[in-house]
């Protein structure tokens, strides 16, 4: 019993490792490609004022020196038109409500928008490149 015990504590240990390995070299990379200038990408979750009420839409923000661009995953953000003209208007931590629909460490950022109010739910390594990127296009 005690050998399968430790088996079973060490696969998980292996597992947690290499998932801690793989993403973090990812996010190495993402910073290093954010540093030399290039356009990245970054998953978020966008809340959409022609959305159903509430309704959270995954996709990606393409992030640049002189880019912000949305980019949906799925079909009902296919069919959204893409917010442009971001200005940065706020940032909060999801409500309890929220935080049962995404992770609890994102960050939701506010911003006005030529189609309204929208808000963005992003990962805290990934707030800063938003906030400098929607800083540069404000100006």
């Amino acid at each position: 019993m005690n050998a399968a015990v430790i088996t079973s504590v060490c696969a998980v240990a292996a597992g947690g490792l290499t998932t801690w390995l793989v993403v973090s070299r990812g996010v190495r990379r993402r910073d290093e490609r954010a540093a030399r200038g290039e356009v990245i990408e970054m998953p978020c979750l966008l809340r959409h004022p022609a959305a159903r009420e509430g309704r959270w839409l995954r996709g990606r923000m393409a992030v640049g020196p002189s880019t912000v661009a949305w980019k949906p995953r799925t079909r009902a953000g296919a069919k959204m038109p893409a917010p442009t003209a971001l200005r940065h208007t706020g940032t909060r931590a999801p409500s309890w409500r929220e935080g049962l629909r995404m992770n609890r460490r994102c960050t939701i950022v506010a911003c006005d928008s030529s189609a309204g109010a929208v808000e963005i739910a992003v990962m805290p390594r990934d707030l800063g490149h938003l906030l400098l990127a929607l800083e540069r296009s404000a100006t």
